[in-house]
């Protein structure tokens, strides 16, 4: 059985259709929802990220929806995955401990039993003075290497569960050899995010503050949206973005299960105030197709990567008309591990993959060409 963490919906009526997923699948089960408050709850604490602050609630509002989730049968994580260094010079900083002890207090009394942390320091002061805490490091940490995951369990022993980098989650060698090390904690991997390989702002994206708008100086540099606009908006060409988003394929879960590895992470949390239906419609496609890959073979191919799902001209290519063209899992299980080294240099897999794509592309285009009234929706 595989099992899959996926966003806390923000209205009981989302968390009930998220659950029903459960009853439409075979080989899989969402066991968990992750959620972390918007900051402008009273109980927002800064260790979360900033996000869905559009979503105005009150602390009680979502104290219900927690305890509710709880109560539905699934574990629940509570998210405190800043990776920004803690700002221990600050004078104020003792007052944001005080409102993170308020909120551990209460998570405790509803059955929170789990949190996901991005912080050394933080992590360290949770397994000191709340114990009762299940501890689990986020993807935000970014460690890509054996011998980090090696340090960072010598000073995190108590941590039970990792979320290794994305950019690592087709490094077979070292999934495997992390199994050998750690036998004792679960690895979870990200399979829908879709960000593009190599991505040099992770860290700084993930600690930005994403809820609101700033701009200083009226220059584009120094704001909050700059790592998506000096970087994710400008790669034009769509196919090749879609080839290195380094998503995890429905058909591709059971490599990861001869390895031992049988959980597994949905995203899409932002996207739940304006397309929460659609987010679902996805969850329950991908799961579908773990069961059978012909449950989505005329299915949009970028309906299993969020960052790209809305991409209008991808929307046009299925998983039947590219599966044969997509990058064969088969060949990361040889060779994962050297991506980080040979991409584009000494190979060029990816990039070749990616040119039979586009003329699968271009010959659909062609013919709804030749249909009446076709409008080309974009442009590679």
């Amino acid at each position: 059985m595989y099992c899959f963490s996926a966003p806390m919906p923000y209205e009981k009526e989302h968390i009930n259709k998220l659950l029903n997923i459960n009853n439409q699948i075979e080989k899989s089960r969402i066991t968990s929802l992750f959620f972390s408050l918007p900051s402008n709850c009273e109980f927002f604490t800064g260790f979360e990220q900033y996000r869905n602050s559009v979503f105005n609630r009150k602390w009680e509002y979502w104290k219900n929806l927690i305890e509710y989730s709880i109560n539905s049968g699934v574990d629940f994580i509570y998210l405190l995955n800043n990776p920004l260094r803690l700002d221990i010079e600050n004078p104020d900083f003792e007052k944001k401990l005080d409102k993170l002890d308020k909120l551990l207090i209460e998570l405790q009394k509803i059955g929170v039993k789990n949190l996901r942390i991005a912080e050394h320091k933080l992590m360290s002061y949770i397994e000191k003075h709340y114990m009762f805490f299940n501890i689990y490091a986020s993807t935000s940490f970014e460690f890509k290497s054996l011998q980090e995951y090696s340090n960072f369990i010598y000073m995190h022993p108590k941590v039970k569960q990792i979320v290794p980098s994305h950019d690592s989650i087709k490094n077979f060698t070292l999934l495997k050899n992390i199994k050998k090390l750690l036998p004792n904690v679960k690895i979870e991997l990200m399979v829908n995010e879709g960000c593009v390989n190599g991505c040099p702002n992770r860290n700084g994206h993930a600690s930005e503050i994403m809820d609101r708008h700033t701009i200083v100086r009226d220059d584009m540099t120094i704001s909050n949206v700059y790592f998506t606009k000096i970087f994710c908006s400008r790669l034009e060409n769509k196919i090749l973005t879609m080839i290195k988003a380094n998503v995890i394929y429905p058909w591709e879960i059971k490599e990861y299960h001869k390895l031992g590895i049988n959980n597994f992470k949905l995203v899409g949390r932002d996207g739940f105030i304006y397309r929460i239906e659609h987010y679902l419609y996805e969850y329950l496609m991908y799961l579908k197709g773990v069961d059978n890959i012909k449950n989505i073979e005329n299915e949009p191919v970028c309906t299993f990567i969020h960052h790209l799902s809305e991409n209008e001209m991808l929307k046009q290519i299925t998983v039947q008309d590219v599966k044969k063209y997509l990058p064969n899992i088969s060949y990361f299980k040889k060779y994962g591990e050297l991506c980080s080294v040979d991409c584009y240099v000494e190979c060029k897999y990816c990039y070749k993959c990616a040119e039979k794509i586009k003329k699968v592309y271009e010959k659909k285009i062609k013919e709804r060409e030749r249909m009446p009234h076709f409008v080309s929706a974009c442009k590679i």
